[in-house]
């Protein structure tokens, strides 16, 4: 279906643009479908996309039509804000970099132009989207990471199409595009214990819901096979400025772990440090594993294994959606599946 649908879209896009004079009428979705052999869901979807790109525009009673060149230059109204909190996307920018290239190139391909805003340096929620909203340059805005619910809430009240990526808002009717960060670290777990961990630290900061979805599924996944959850090897308020001092409370308990989970790769290679700088070796004497699955863990020696999010999917999934929202259709949020990379940085005590 996904297929069917992108590569019908590429087609009608061309089509429009070279065999259509500007403000000629448009095949209707009945003769689409015969021609191509394909659904009405496959065709509708295209052509929303279509106009929410500005190729095509829709007459109610009418029909589509080819835009005409006076509309196609015009400037006004074709802008997407990209929402970011900087001292998160700071921290792991090798993370956002590729979901914002993907989310860059895709809503290029549509026309659109880009503003960025850091949420943590914009005023508040309110000032922000007032800002957004006025002029009526703003077609849509995507949401990054560490968003404020009020923000989120702003959004829905004015009407603003909008997308959350790497975050989830429990809000009716808010498109949320994330990884199946729950099951993927219950994924990490059962590696870990399959090769004779059971002291198995966690390490996250507590500022991303995503992070709370992988310590969820790390102490569910314990908890099923047994093992208790000891708050004296997990820490949930690391600092990287202060990465020592906070995982030192883990090295130095009474009975330390044979293993770390970090809630990201970066956070990874920051245990790496600590532990070289103590004289341990990975995996011989501790092993790590990362999440994200990003360039950060391939530079840590020896390599580190972590849970693979799906960067460019997720950022291609959030463009995708919002493009769907600015034609006007209700879109669900998605959340995508991760995978486990195994490396060198987990030691099998049995």
């Amino acid at each position: 279906m996904e297929n069917k649908y992108e590569s019908l879209r590429e087609t009608l896009r061309q089509r429009a643009k070279r065999e259509f004079a500007p403000g000629a009428k448009f095949p209707t979705q009945r003769a689409l479908m015969a021609e191509y052999g394909v659904s009405l869901a496959t065709v509708d979807r295209a052509l929303r996309e279509l106009v929410a790109e500005g190729i095509l525009m829709r007459s109610q009673g009418r029909g589509t039509f080819v835009r005409e060149e006076t509309e196609l230059r015009k400037p006004a109204g074709n802008q997407i804000a990209l929402l970011l909190a900087r001292n998160v996307t700071c921290n792991a920018h090798a993370f956002y970099a590729e979901i914002l290239f993907e989310i860059n190139d895709r809503l290029s391909a549509a026309g659109c132009s880009f503003a960025y805003f850091y949420t943590d340096e914009s005023g508040t929620p309110r000032e922000l989207v007032r800002h957004l909203t006025d002029g009526g340059r703003f077609r849509g805005a995507i949401l990054i990471n560490r968003i404020p619910e009020e923000l989120a809430v702003e959004l829905k009240r004015v009407g603003l199409p909008f997308v959350v990526v790497d975050n989830r808002i429990e809000s009716p009717g808010v498109c949320c595009v994330t990884g199946e960060n729950e099951a993927g670290a219950a994924a990490m777990v059962e590696y870990l214990i399959a090769r004779g961990h059971r002291r198995i630290g966690f390490v996250s900061t507590p500022l991303q819901t995503t992070f709370l979805e992988r310590y969820i599924g790390y102490c569910n996944t314990l908890l099923a096979h047994g093992i208790a959850v000891d708050n004296a090897i997990v820490q949930r308020f690391f600092r990287y400025e202060e990465a020592e001092r906070d995982l030192a409370k883990l090295l130095d308990c009474a009975e330390p772990p044979t293993a770390i989970f970090a809630a990201n790769d970066t956070m990874g290679a920051a245990v790496y440090r600590v532990l070289r700088k103590r004289g341990l070796h990975i995996p011989g004497d501790i092993s790590v594993a990362g999440f994200d699955g990003d360039y950060v863990g391939t530079q840590c020696v020896p390599r580190l294994t972590t849970v693979e999010v799906p960067r460019r999917e997720m950022g291609r999934a959030a463009a995708s959606a919002l493009l769907r929202q600015i034609a006007g259709e209700k879109v669900e949020s998605i959340v995508l599946p991760l995978k486990l990379i195994e490396r060198e940085s987990v030691f099998a005590l049995t």
